[in-house]
């Protein structure tokens, strides 16, 4: 890969008391940042997922620590008040490895400028998922197009944006509400009891036609799931407003739960649920899944007829507390 190479990191990199094989990983660590500069916000810190890095490589810490005492990197910062000296503040590093959101860093010097050199950046880390959607888009003819959010780690591919054209014949797994069931599951993993929103999902109900009928939504029942799902993604994405504040009401506990989520940034909410949601799909179901043929859209998976029951069972077997179900695309 091509890239500008400040004299800077060039310095810094050329005089780190290591082997060459480490500076060579610096260098790596140095495009890594690079390519992920263009996501930078106005005031220049840009997202980096320590898996990302890791991706690149496994000791990328003691590398990140160095460019940070060169003073070539810094890392987005939060003020805390000193428990024990209230005159006292404390700088602390911006993440949450619960809520699922990275540490952000920016570049100190300018990188645009300076000597282009070409990395190669080929890695022997490759994961399963990777190969099997890989090989599905070369057997359906599609570009080789894969890449992986930061934001919830979804990922994206040359086939998802007309699967339901191009795919007809063919059948997708997916979980029925989805993203419900998955707060759901991370509420009692947090010892979060919201009474209200656990009797729909202990009873078996339909998340979205129970909220509709609590907050008295009016048409037929794929109106009214279209409304309160439309609803739970405003609940869940938004910065405040939602279309009906009952809900606030509805799910005190769990509303309140939320706002500490996005006390951070409101972004928190959305980008925590699709890295639950990622992880299942993405970084398990199709690492593991026994057949040759697949390809994730979000929540869900596309298949082969052939293969569509086996994979059913499996992801069943897998994770019971997700109702899963086939649907064959026409």
């Amino acid at each position: 890969m091509i890239v500008p190479l400040p004299k800077e990191f060039r310095q810094a990199i050329n005089e780190m008391p290591y082997n060459i094989t480490v500076k060579k990983n610096a260098l790596k660590i140095y495009v890594a940042l690079y390519i992920m500069n263009y996501r930078k916000n106005s005031f220049g810190y840009f997202p980096l997922p320590s898996v990302y890095l890791a991706s690149v490589n496994k000791r990328y810490y003691k590398i990140m620590e160095y460019f940070i005492s060169r003073k070539l990197i810094e890392y987005f910062k939060i003020a805390y008040t000193d428990e024990k000296d209230i005159f006292n503040t404390i700088y602390r590093k911006s993440y949450s490895r619960e809520q699922g959101v990275c540490a952000k860093y920016k570049f100190l010097v300018n990188v645009e400028a300076g000597e282009e050199i070409n990395v190669d950046m080929f890695t022997n880390r490759q994961y399963r998922w990777y190969e099997i959607i890989q090989n599905s888009l070369e057997e359906a003819g599609f570009s080789m197009k894969i890449k992986r959010d930061t934001y919830g780690r979804r990922i994206w591919h040359s086939a998802i944006s007309n699967y339901k054209t191009d795919f007809k014949g063919y059948y997708t797994i997916d979980a029925i509400c989805s993203q419900p069931r998955l707060l759901f599951n991370y509420f009692k993993e947090k010892g979060v009891i919201d009474l209200e929103y656990n009797r729909i999902f202990e009873n078996g109900l339909d998340f979205y036609i129970e909220v509709a009928d609590k907050l008295k939504f009016e048409g037929t029942n794929e109106s009214k799931r279209k409304q309160a799902k439309r609803l739970f993604m405003f609940w869940i994405n938004g910065n405040g407003y939602v279309p009906n504040f009952e809900i606030h009401s509805l799910f005190k506990i769990a509303s309140m739960y939320l706002k500490t989520i996005k006390r951070g940034n409101y972004k928190y909410g959305g980008s925590l649920l699709q890295r639950i949601e990622s992880k299942i799909w993405i970084d398990d179901i199709l690492n593991d899944i026994p057949c040759d043929f697949a390809l994730p859209v979000h929540d869900c998976v596309i298949v082969k007829e052939q293969d569509v029951d086996m994979v059913l069972d499996f992801c069943t077997h897998k994770y019971p507390y997700i109702r899963f179900k086939k649907e064959l695309i026409k």
